[in-house]
């Protein structure tokens, strides 16, 4: 009963915390931008339509029968639940469901067997990480065209129109993201798992290595699947919205945009969020997960929170060994070349913004030596223009250009205020709140796994970053602002939580201990003793969330947010205009490539994209390949004194009849 009540005061909490999300854009709305009053209106407004069923509707927006006119007509909730929210929960369950079977069958396969296959099976998965998400979805469009141009059939419909159900193409396009982590996650769950003594014990009785680990590991493994399932359907979530939106389908994110007003996005955000957060507290009341809570020393113990001589005994410290063993993770020369990639992409597009003060040159028209127009825009890929030029004649090539430095500048200032500010708070979190704080940031982090980060970001960003008179009432160097710590506080609460958890696991070493007892500082124990052991983890997360960015902007720029904003064109009513040539903005006109068939539009800034995602992957995956070889080699120690200790019993039991037979004999 105790934990039922427990888990409703989570929903309740939950709940409060997206009717505040959902208000928070009409502090951005212009001509009301930061009006408090009008955000507290608006809240209590909210919290009266959930509790009054006659309001329990959406808003859907269409034209008149005249076409002259756009109406709003009452979309009831049960009308949403039956059709878009059970179609689009359907795509999503179906894809998940898929992706952990064909992931399962994987790992299986790859942690049963030997040499390069598994080798080529971990080569793969990484060349895949790299890849956006929609990348997947125009592969498998063109795949789907070529295959209809060439032989004139259709195997498959992969865009929804006139109301029709497209399923099989968006579950596999889905499905892809989710089959690459839970992956991953098998085999390396399955290599820990096939360290235990258990399976030393299956194996001397003579069971395959197949049978062990499907009879024995897979139920230990799939525990540790449903915790940390979260964070992978917390990005297949974010994903749907980007299925829904390129293949037309009349979902969830559709009746959001029809619907952008504060109480039409708490209905949808909740209808979202209370199926995962029920299905996620069952499972864990049924697995009994433990919580993880710094240790009791830490409660009971005031540290004082600053020493003088402590603190001149740390600057005595030589910084430039401490430099060397913190760059450790990139000596080596597989991780260098992301590195020099990245440095060197950075250092060219700030050359041509010093050069050539980032000009782009437009040719809306081509003509021959008679004077006659032999193309217009857009402009194919050819000697004279690389890459070709978008709909309106701008140089694809001098966008790529100037792009670059924004997208990985931005990207780099967003994922550090996320590690530095978790930092921060991670700190509070530890040694400053009691257990109930901690339950409640844990709480809050736990409900954000279960609301799409990109449809989050999207609602705050919108009236940020949008304008349909084509003046704003902020400047660009705010609205930058804005988005930034937008995007970048969002995930404070998961942050918060993670680093969090990693100091209390660190405070609770032996040494960490003994230093708090001798009288150790805060000060004293956060530079000595938690950074040393935290430094890798958070350059690790570090690049995680560049890659989470990164991502991130591809979504937002299928959905027409760009950095900076992005204005109407007086000319046409369609067309986007950004304030800053950023490589998302070049994505925004997927949609009509695919209908034009002009692919060189849209590939070279994925492949950019690409390039960036994969670098940083590399980048992470040396600073874990490290991690792990120290968690190797402790172990291995640890085995070799247990041999030691086992092998000195031995012959200490193998000497003492010989020597009692001699003490024996002489008595």
């Amino acid at each position: 009963m105790k934990n039922l009540s427990l888990s409703i005061q989570k929903y309740i909490l939950g709940v409060v915390g997206i009717i505040l999300l959902s208000c928070v854009p009409i502090l951005f709305t212009q001509g009301s931008l930061f009006n408090f009053k009008l955000f507290f209106k608006e809240f209590i407004s909210v919290c009266t339509a959930l509790i009054t069923p006659t309001e329990w509707h959406l808003n859907y927006k269409s034209f008149n029968k005249s076409l002259t006119t756009i109406e709003t007509i009452p979309f009831s909730l049960s009308s949403y639940f039956e059709g878009p929210y059970l179609y689009s929960m359907t795509i999503l369950v179906l894809a998940l469901l898929f992706s952990l079977f064909v992931s399962f069958l994987f790992a299986v396969l790859t942690a049963s067997s030997k040499g390069n296959f598994k080798k080529l099976m971990s080569r793969v998965s990484e060349l895949l990480t790299a890849i956006p998400d929609t990348t997947y979805i125009y592969i498998f469009q063109i795949a789907v065209v070529q295959v209809y141009l060439i032989t004139g059939y259709r195997f498959l419909s992969f865009y929804s129109l006139g109301g029709e159900k497209v399923y099989t193409a968006p579950i596999l396009c889905l499905a892809v993201v989710p089959t690459i982590l839970f992956f991953k996650l098998f085999v390396v769950l399955f290599a820990e798992e096939m360290e235990q003594p258990y399976v030393d014990l299956a194996k001397s009785k003579g069971l395959s290595k197949m049978q062990i680990l499907i009879k024995h590991c897979t139920s230990n493994v799939l525990k540790s699947i449903f915790h940390q399932s979260k964070s992978i359907v917390w990005l297949t979530l974010s994903s749907l919205l980007i299925i829904e939106y390129l293949f037309g389908i009349q979902g969830i994110l559709y009746y959001l945009r029809n619907d952008f007003s504060p109480q039409g996005i708490t209905f949808i955000l909740i209808s979202i969020f209370t199926p995962f957060y029920v299905f996620y507290q069952i499972g864990e009341r049924m697995v009994n997960k433990g919580e993880t809570e710094r240790n009791v020393l830490f409660e009971k113990m005031h540290m004082p929170l600053f020493d003088k001589e402590q603190w001149k005994s740390i600057f005595l410290m030589k910084s430039k060994k401490s430099f060397k063993v913190k760059l450790n993770p990139f000596n080596n020369l597989i991780y260098k070349i992301p590195l020099f990639i990245l440095l060197s992409l950075l250092t060219i597009s700030l050359g041509y913004f010093f050069l050539y003060d980032d000009h782009i040159e437009q040719i809306n028209f081509v003509y021959n030596e008679a004077g006659k127009i032999v193309s217009r825009a857009p402009h194919p890929p050819s000697s004279s223009m690389i890459f070709g030029t978008d709909p309106y004649g701008y140089s694809i090539f001098q966008q790529l250009l100037v792009g670059i430095k924004y997208t990985i500048l931005v990207t780099l200032i967003i994922a550090t205020i996320r590690v530095v500010v978790g930092y921060i708070f991670g700190v509070i979190y530890v040694f400053f709140l009691n257990r109930k704080g901690r339950k409640i940031i844990n709480s809050i982090a736990d409900g954000m796994h279960f609301l799409p980060l990109t449809l989050l970001v999207f609602i705050l960003l919108a009236p940020v970053l949008t304008t349909s008179t084509g003046t704003w009432d902020t400047t660009l160097g705010e609205r930058l602002f804005i988005q930034i710590m937008i995007m970048s506080l969002i995930v404070l609460p998961v942050t918060t939580s993670l680093i969090g958890n990693e100091m209390n696991d660190a405070l609770k070493k032996e040494y960490v201990q003994s230093s708090v007892v001798m009288g150790g500082s805060l000060i004293w124990i956060i530079i000595k003793h938690l950074n040393p052991q935290l430094w890798n983890k958070l350059l690790l997360y570090w690049t995680q969330h560049v890659v989470q960015v990164l991502q991130m902007f591809v979504h937002l720029g299928i959905l027409s947010l760009f950095v900076g904003g992005a204005s109407l064109y007086e000319d046409s009513p369609y067309r986007l205009v950004p304030e800053i040539y950023e490589l998302s903005g070049m994505i925004s006109i997927s949609r009509e490539v695919f209908t034009t068939m002009q692919y060189w539009m849209i590939i070279p800034p994925i492949l950019v994209f690409m390039l960036l995602i994969y670098c940083f992957n590399k980048l992470a995956e040396g600073i874990a390949t490290k991690d792990s070889r120290k968690i190797l080699k402790k172990k291995q120690k640890r085995k070799s004194l247990m041999v030691n200790e086992k092998s000195e019993n031995l012959t200490e039991k193998a000497t003492l009849p010989h020597d009692f037979s001699r003490v024996y004999n002489r008595l």
